[in-house]
């Protein structure tokens, strides 16, 4: 075994480490709020399913089992548990291990060489190599990221701004991301992004929030085109684009248009994602101002041909969860988009926190906002963990029903 192979596997066994280290967590959590004292006291791992072994004080009963099953289902995020005794007599929690998705984004960051800046993840193509987007390349600039319900065009975009992350300073790269909520399905699979260090304000969910500051970016825009400042590249992922149109549609029009117009010239890239490729807002000139097209699986031949612009195409035969093309002057390329589930994305915030160099200011201020603690490890770690790996039934979690039935909704 070579010595790369040799630090993937071992990378392998730590994120499973990690994920088991926190499911123990949550298990002991959920019999806390049952008022039944449970340690975690070990298990194994096989093929199809995880075994917890608990020390417990569980009393049999049918409501109890029930209520039990149903907090646990709901926080592991998992399609089925078991809690039953041994032939010893002593409780064991089975769960299903979800499936793993093609290309994980912790499987291939290791065997890519060192990243130019600004270069985001996408995946990996048919032939095995990795599938990269360069914003620095002026061919480039801005991209629209298209698919039908779960085509997976939100977890490429987690995809997208973990990868940047991982592999940009923050001194170098900043992010914006916009996650307006869907009527009676609010937006989550964005939400643990709001712990990462480069991100210039909170993930915005509100249509109402999200244009004045798209304004600010269009005013950063001009001040750096008039003082020829390009530094820190700020790219931003607009998930579910046509909320932002339902609320104001004139407003959302001017403000996308002068960023695609001319924030490449001064740092600033877009994402754009939708659901919509026919929408009045994709005007000719919109559209010649995205001239990456990453397109999942879209509902028709119609849908196809208005998000790619190559005949032929057939997105709608795409088999969703991930399947993607990338279209560029033209060309196209078939590609499996890179996945990052709660469990990796945890470790991921774990990793850059902890290796983040300690701030200059001891004490950094929020402009207008007053003081503003700084992100301590030890005091926040509960709260990272719930934000980004429990209570993950109402989530839409992964593209690859990782957590929940309707992780295949976006």
């Amino acid at each position: 075994m070579s010595e790369k192979e040799t630090w993937q596997k071992m990378n392998k066994e730590e994120r499973l480490r990690h994920q088991l280290e926190l499911q123990s967590r949550q298990i002991e959590r959920v019999f806390s709020t049952h008022q039944v004292p449970t340690r975690v006291a070990g298990g194994q791992v096989e093929t199809q399913s995880i075994r917890f072994d608990l020390q417990s004080h569980l009393e049999s009963g049918l409501h109890r089992l029930r209520g039990l099953k149903r907090d646990l289902l709901s926080v592991l995020g998992v399609t089925d548990v078991s809690l039953a005794k041994d032939e010893r007599g002593q409780w064991r929690l089975d769960i299903v291990r979800p499936h793993e998705a093609p290309v994980a984004l912790l499987d291939l960051l290791p065997l890519l060489p060192e990243l130019p800046e600004s270069t985001a993840v996408l995946g990996m193509d048919e032939e095995g190599a990795p599938l990269l987007l360069p914003f620095a390349d002026p061919d480039i600039t801005h991209a629209l990221l298209v698919g039908a319900a779960g085509a997976g065009k939100t977890s490429l975009l987690r995809t997208m701004a973990v990868s940047l992350a991982m592999t940009n300073r923050q001194s170098k790269l900043q992010l914006l991301v916009i996650d307006p909520d869907r009527p009676g399905q609010p937006g989550r699979e964005l939400a643990p992004l709001m712990f990462l260090p480069h991100l210039l304000s909170q993930v915005l969910t509100d249509p109402d929030e999200a244009l004045p500051t798209l304004q600010i970016l269009v005013d950063e825009m001009y001040h750096r085109l008039k003082n020829e400042t390009l530094r820190p590249t700020i790219v931003t992922l607009i998930d579910n684009v046509e909320a932002l149109y339902a609320v104001n549609p004139a407003g959302t029009q001017t403000a996308l248009a002068e960023l695609l117009q001319r924030g490449a010239e001064a740092g600033i890239h877009l994402v754009l994602a939708t659901s919509q490729p026919n929408a009045e807002w994709l005007s000719s000139v919109m559209r010649a101002n995205l001239p990456l097209r990453l397109v999942g699986q879209v509902q028709d031949e119609a849908d196809s041909l208005a998000a790619t612009a190559v005949v032929g195409a057939d997105a709608h035969a795409l088999l969703g969860s991930g399947d993607f093309l990338a279209v560029a002057d033209g060309s196209q390329v078939h590609f499996q988009a890179a996945f990052i589930g709660n469990y990796d994305l945890h470790l991921t915030l774990e990793t850059i926190h902890r290796n983040r160099p300690q701030p200059l200011l001891a004490q950094p201020l929020l402009l207008g906002q007053g003081e503003a603690q700084p992100f301590d490890w030890q005091r926040d770690d509960e709260q990272l963990e719930q934000n980004v790996v429990s209570s993950s039934a109402d989530r839409e979690v992964t593209q690859y029903d990782l957590f929940d039935d309707d992780a295949q909704e976006d």
